[in-house]
């Protein structure tokens, strides 16, 4: 008699196999969610920030007087603008920050010139 090769797969190999495709997969997953996640918080950034610009923007056509406004825009965003006077009468300091959930928030600040009257 001769001895015959077994052929195909042991139940115990395709037990390894399938835990080694299910942690491959569970891994992907949990990449994918973080890489979704990371592409709305960088979403929510570019707003902020193209908000606090265009605050900017206005700020430096129309110098605002020294104070602090306040506003909330579409999309959840809040914004608060502080301007302050400087030691050089033709400057003002134009700080904007814009905020979309507490923690995180967009700040930019600016001189602007202020027009001799």
């Amino acid at each position: 008699m001769s001895a015959r090769r077994p052929r195909g797969m042991t139940l115990l190999e395709v037990v390894v196999a399938l835990f080694v495709l299910a942690v491959g997969v569970t891994a992907l997953q949990r990449l994918l969610a973080a890489s979704v996640h990371g592409i709305a918080t960088d979403v929510r950034l570019t707003e902020a920030t193209l908000l606090a610009r265009g605050l900017l923007a206005d700020a430096e056509v129309h110098p605002p007087d020294p104070g602090h406004v306040e506003g909330d825009r579409p999309r959840a965003l809040h914004y608060t603008r502080d301007t302050t006077s400087t030691a050089h009468p033709a400057l003002r300091e134009v700080r904007v920050r814009v905020s979309w959930e507490p923690a995180e928030a967009c700040e930019l600040v600016e001189m602007v010139r202020v027009p001799a009257p």
